[in-house]
């Protein structure tokens, strides 16, 4: 490599979300004598931009008030050749779409956008738009091979062209085992309880309804378990709302959004995700990483990451009462429960954020070099 690679992130904002939390944990750690990373939001900064410029990259704004409006495509256009992007690597439609029309009026060589879930497109229009401007894409990447599927079926592309890159975590972040007693304490609860934790939003998506039919119909039956509900949505005040006419509040525990995840989950037995849909969950990989068996619906990349019977339990969407039982299975089986974990967090290590870090490397150099910018 002859000089590093100028590399532009396209997203459309950076609010606190699973997708920016990963931009935040890559983007500072490539290598920079190999790579001049920056990004672009194109909605607005959001309160991750400042983390990032402390980390040393550079955040732009070029706001658009839609994904073809013409001034947004031409001050993105003109960012593009004023800091002479080798490679373009945008993430999900609202940023693929004008990222790829703006790398193509600026010469960029090298475009790669990435789907971070299925059923991304919400109309015809949208999926048209999307399948016409692969043309002008040198790949497009998908968080998990189900994702893969549904981008190749979606967007009729070769699917040759269409790369998987899983999520990565930062595994010891969420493996320090001293963070557990001190955690259950302040929750309080006592060393015989089983935690059952759910780390996700409370939206239609994550199938957080399921949360009041486990306290009613499995921890009503077994004393000492309880549900540790850690998130916010729009759909929270609903569920809360449930569980105290139902009296269920005292084995649920609606902890709303917080910072200290690592803890919450070293302090929990056993982790849930019980979603329609999914990509491929970082939440997922970090109960693993803590040593947490989980059982999780099949959708997305779920079977993926977890071996069903190894490192935790696979059952069908929308199958309540398989799911209720293999919560209850592990709540009963703590033998299992805790080689399941182990196997988790040794599964987990095949997530991690430096094998991802490697991978965008070794991605980015690989497409450069077919492009020629590179020997």
């Amino acid at each position: 490599m002859i000089r590093p690679l100028n590399v532009l992130r396209v997203i459309t904002w950076l609010p606190v979300g699973g997708i920016e939390h990963r931009i935040l944990a890559v983007l500072p750690r490539l290598d920079r004598n190999k790579f001049h990373v920056r990004l672009v939001c194109l909605r607005e900064r959001g309160p991750l931009a400042d983390d990032l410029e402390r980390a040393g990259i550079p955040v732009d704004l070029c706001p658009m008030k839609s994904r073809l409006s013409p001034s947004g495509l031409r001050d993105l256009t003109r960012l593009m050749r004023r800091h002479k992007i080798d490679i373009v690597h945008a993430h999900m439609y609202r940023s693929n779409v004008p990222a790829t029309i703006a790398a193509r009026l600026a010469g960029v060589p090298v475009v790669a956008t990435q789907i971070h879930n299925v059923d991304t497109w919400e109309t015809f229009r949208q999926r048209w738009l999307d399948r016409l401007l692969c043309r002008w894409r040198t790949t497009v990447l998908a968080v998990s091979n189900t994702v893969r599927d549904d981008v190749v079926r979606n967007l009729a592309v070769r699917p040759e062209k269409v790369k998987v890159l899983y999520n990565g975590v930062d595994i010891a972040r969420f493996s320090d085992r001293s963070l557990r007693d001190p955690m259950r304490r302040e929750l309080g609860l006592e060393p015989e309880d089983v935690a059952i934790v759910y780390h996700h939003r409370l939206v239609r998506q994550k199938n957080p309804e399921i949360l009041l039919k486990i306290a009613r119909e499995v921890l009503a039956r077994r004393r000492g378990a309880k549900l540790v509900v850690v998130g916010d949505g729009d759909m929270r005040d609903e569920i809360e709302g449930h569980a105290i006419a139902e009296g269920l509040s005292e084995r649920m525990l609606f902890l709303g959004r917080r910072d200290d995840v690592p803890a919450l989950l070293q302090a929990s037995d056993i982790a849930i995700l019980p979603s329609f849909k999914e990509g491929f969950s970082n939440a997922l990989v970090e109960a693993m990483a803590a040593g947490l068996p989980v059982v999780a619906t099949d959708v997305g990349g779920n079977a993926e990451a977890i071996e069903h019977g190894r490192s935790g339990w696979i059952v069908p969407p929308r199958d309540d009462p398989a799911f209720l039982n293999a919560v209850a299975h592990l709540i009963d089986d703590p033998k299992e429960r805790a080689e399941m974990g182990r196997k988790a967090a040794e599964r987990a290590e095949h997530f991690g954020l430096d094998r991802m870090i490697s991978e965008v490397e070794a991605l980015y150099c690989d497409l450069a070099r077919e492009a020629e910018i590179i020997e």
